[in-house]
């Protein structure tokens, strides 16, 4: 795959993640006022974000490898591994292979992934590879995803970290991965 492929996939990915993040959020609300079939609709979302996530880890690692080789192949490996688990984990729930008390690894896959995130965030910010504010957010939605995992550690889903770092990943991670995604998506035409 050549790096122009890479980066239209990437970015595609990046928008369709940025989509399926605003699609969980709305139908995991709906799902808590209505249930079913939103709980499996934001599940479905999950696993989108999981499949989508690695396209968009892989562009990052490509980009910032030059900066700091060691860090960012620890982000992707870690990432990659979180975002494996994370899919697995919740393809096997909406297939119902799992009930949902054995889903309780997901969320701290997903934490992982916020900290490569965060780390890629971080390493643009240095660098200057990309516009500061796309950075920012970078890093904002992947501390929003590891403040989630936190909360669940120190009390579970209803724990205001939880809270909290949900807010912060569903505002900032959609408006990164747009942002991303348009910007890999005009570089790979050129």
């Amino acid at each position: 795959m050549n790096k122009n492929s890479l980066f239209r996939l990437a970015g595609w990915s990046a928008i369709l993640s940025a989509i399926a993040t605003l699609a969980g959020a709305v139908t995991l609300v709906i799902f808590f006022s209505v249930g079913d079939p939103y709980g499996k609709i934001n599940d479905i979302s999950s696993i989108v974000i999981a499949a989508t996530g690695i396209v968009v880890l892989v562009a990052l690692h490509k980009l910032h490898s030059t900066i700091s080789k060691r860090l960012s192949f620890a982000a992707i490996i870690i990432g990659v591994i979180a975002l494996l688990t994370a899919g697995v984990v919740q393809t096997i729930f909406v297939l119902g292979f799992i009930r949902l008390e054995q889903t309780s690894s997901a969320p701290y896959a997903f934490s992982v992934f916020g900290v490569s995130i965060a780390t890629y965030g971080c390493l643009a910010w240095f660098a200057k590879i990309l516009p500061r504010g796309l950075a920012i957010l970078g890093v904002t939605a992947g501390l929003g995803y590891a403040l989630v995992g936190l909360g669940f550690v120190l009390g579970g889903p209803n724990h205001m970290l939880t809270y909290i770092g949900g807010a912060l990943s569903v505002i900032a991670y959609p408006v990164w991965g747009f942002w991303l995604g348009r910007i890999w998506l005009q570089n790979a035409k050129g």
